[in-house]
C-alpha cells in the first residue's frame, strides 16, 4: 500500500494540515510499491510522507552525512532530494524549529555539482539524478563569489532561510534523512565521488 500526503501550507505561517491519500496500486512502471513501513525507526522527524525523514544532529562533512543516510537502510535512504517548493518550505520550517539541536545552523541536503561544471549554477543534480533547479534564491548558488572553481560542490540548508545555499563538502553541518525506496542515482553518486577529498 502507498500513502501520499497532501500538503497545505497557510500563507500566514509555517504549518501545515497533511491528509492521507490512499494508493495501493503497483507504481507506474509495474514494480510493487515500496512499503513505507519498512523504514528504519529512527525516521521519525514530523514532515509530510509518504516519505520517512531523520534528522542526524551532529555535525560532519557532506560525504560522512551521506554515508550514513545510505547505510541506514541501503538502497532505499539517502540525504533528503527536495522536488516542490512546498517540500522545501516544510523542510525549511523544521529546520528553523528543529526538534533537537542542530550544528552549524544547517542540513546538508541531497544536492551535488558535478565536476565538470563551468559555471557556479550549472551541473547541479539531485540525488535522484534529475537537475537541481529549484530553490535557489538569487546569488545562489554562488561557488564563494560568483567563480566556478569548485569550492561550493554540496547543498545545505540554513536556519531561517527558505532557500538552497551551495556549501564547501568539509564544512561540518547536521542532515536530513529521507526513506524513500529509491537509492541515489548514478549520475548523483559519480558527482558525489568526484567531490570527496582524495584518500
Amino acid at each position: 500500500m502507498r500513502v501520499a500526503w497532501v500538503m497545505l501550507i497557510a500563507g500566514s505561517g509555517c504549518g501545515f494540515v497533511a491528509q492521507p491519500i490512499r494508493d495501493d496500486g503497483p507504481n507506474e512502471d509495474g514494480s510493487a510499491a515500496f512499503d513505507y513501513a519498512s523504514c528504519p525507526a529512527t525516521y521519525h522527524a514530523d514532515l509530510p510522507g509518504p516519505s520517512r525523514y531523520r534528522f542526524i544532529p551532529a555535525g560532519q562533512p557532506a560525504w560522512v552525512q551521506i554515508d550514513a543516510c545510505a547505510a541506514d537502510m541501503p538502497g532505499a535512504t539517502h540525504l533528503v532530494v527536495l522536488e516542490s517548493q512546498p517540500e522545501i518550505a516544510s523542510v525549511a520550517a523544521l529546520v528553523a524549529a528543529p526538534p533537537i539541536p542542530i550544528t552549524g545552523n544547517a542540513v546538508w541536503i541531497g544536492g551535488v555539482q558535478q565536476r565538470n561544471a563551468t559555471v557556479p549554477a550549472g551541473g547541479w543534480l539531485r540525488f535522484d539524478g534529475e537537475a537541481l533547479t529549484l530553490g535557489w534564491s538569487s546569488g545562489e548558488p554562488n561557488d564563494r563569489g560568483m567563480t566556478e572553481d569548485r569550492q561550493e560542490q554540496f547543498v545545505k540548508l540554513e536556519n531561517n532561510r527558505t532557500y538552497l545555499v551551495d556549501a564547501q563538502g568539509s564544512d561540518n553541518y547536521s542532515a536530513l534523512c529521507e526513506c524513500d525506496g529509491k537509492p541515489t542515482a548514478q549520475a548523483a553518486s559519480d558527482a558525489i565521488r568526484d567531490n570527496r577529498p582524495t584518500r
